[in-house]
């Protein structure tokens, strides 16, 4: 494995298509217990039971069981894990980056493959960077670390910086990274099919893509969701 150097405040950077002033995220109650607070840095949170619309910055923290979707202005999609806390931006304009700050938890999200566009969603993390055209993949980050499951990912799609190293992970592989005192330690690309997290096996009824059941699986970023 390569040793890796402290990455602080790093991001999943996803291409998408410009958007007109004034479009606005919409967050959506998919089951269970389901918060958000308005402005993120909020002290106090309010239940969500339906969807809302989001002009402004926005947390959202789902409970035991519970799961959430964010639709994003050009239709992409960010479904939302049980015991997850991720914070949303706003899309203000068409220059401005929209960031999601996956503070725990697990993410599933399907970007849709820009024209020409540049990158402007980012995808924020403690210790792990990815550079996303048009994908289907997943995030897992807890304290041990990241993780990135790669379903539909065409070569050159997916850049991710660690740190001080870049690796291009494709359809069919996972990227794991391992944090060490709040540091990026190491990473490590392994094939899919080895790959049984119930963080991400909770967005396919509890299963893995294998088929495998969670109840065998491990998370080694000790991230807590779907479990």
């Amino acid at each position: 494995m390569r040793r890796l150097a402290f990455a602080l405040g790093a991001a999943v950077i996803l291409a998408a298509p410009r958007a007109s002033a004034g479009q606005v995220n919409e967050l959506a109650n998919v089951r269970g217990e389901v918060a958000y607070a308005v402005p993120a840095a909020a002290a106090s949170t309010r239940p969500l039971s339906g969807r809302i619309a989001l002009s402004d910055d926005a947390r959202a923290i789902t409970g035991f069981r519970a799961a959430a979707r964010l639709t994003l202005p050009d239709s992409s999609t960010v479904e939302i894990g049980d015991k997850t806390d991720v914070r949303l931006d706003a899309f203000r304009d068409a220059a401005t980056r929209h960031e999601i700050v996956l503070n725990r938890g697990a993410l599933r999200f399907t970007i849709r493959h820009p024209a020409g566009a540049a990158s402007n969603y980012v995808f924020k993390t403690l210790t792990t960077q990815l550079a996303v055209r048009g994908t289907l993949a997943y995030l897992v980050s807890g304290p041990n670390g990241d993780q990135i499951y790669c379903v539909d990912c065409a070569p050159g799609d997916v850049t991710v910086n660690a740190a001080s190293e870049t690796y291009r992970v494709e359809s069919g592989q996972t990227l794991n990274v391992r944090r060490v005192g709040g540091r990026a330690f190491d990473a490590a690309i392994v094939p899919n099919a080895g790959v049984n997290n119930p963080a991400i096996d909770q967005f396919l009824h509890g299963f893995s893509p294998f088929g495998r059941p969670a109840s065998e699986g491990t998370d080694p970023t000790g991230s807590d969701s779907g479990k």
